[in-house]
């Protein structure tokens, strides 16, 4: 968030006092991290179109970026935008699983 004064995106392992319980680090406030899903309304369905790859419409955002608030950096917190779009903030995680 803004409030490190770094200014843009940091190294994984910058913030070791917020590794999640199974040692994910820097799980929020990276940069936003784009979600397939259509923004919805909650209660979320799966049935309900928004996991459609095909369909127009603003995606979600997680996790707040290193140029917004303190108040927004968390994994739950979920934002929209137009995926046609760009910014320094946006961006997405890779994940492999070990053994793959």
């Amino acid at each position: 968030a803004a409030e490190t004064g770094l200014g843009g995106t940091s190294a994984v392992g910058c913030f070791p006092g917020g590794a999640s319980s199974c040692g994910a680090l820097d799980m929020s406030g990276n940069v936003w991290e784009w979600c397939q899903s259509l923004y919805a309304d909650y209660p979320y369905r799966a049935d309900d179109g928004r996991e459609d790859l095909e369909a127009d419409g603003s995606r979600v955002l997680r996790g707040g970026a290193f140029d917004g608030y303190q108040r927004d950096v968390w994994c739950a917190y979920r934002f929209r935008f137009d995926p046609g779009s760009r910014s320094g903030s946006l961006g997405f995680r890779v994940v492999v699983a070990p053994g793959s």
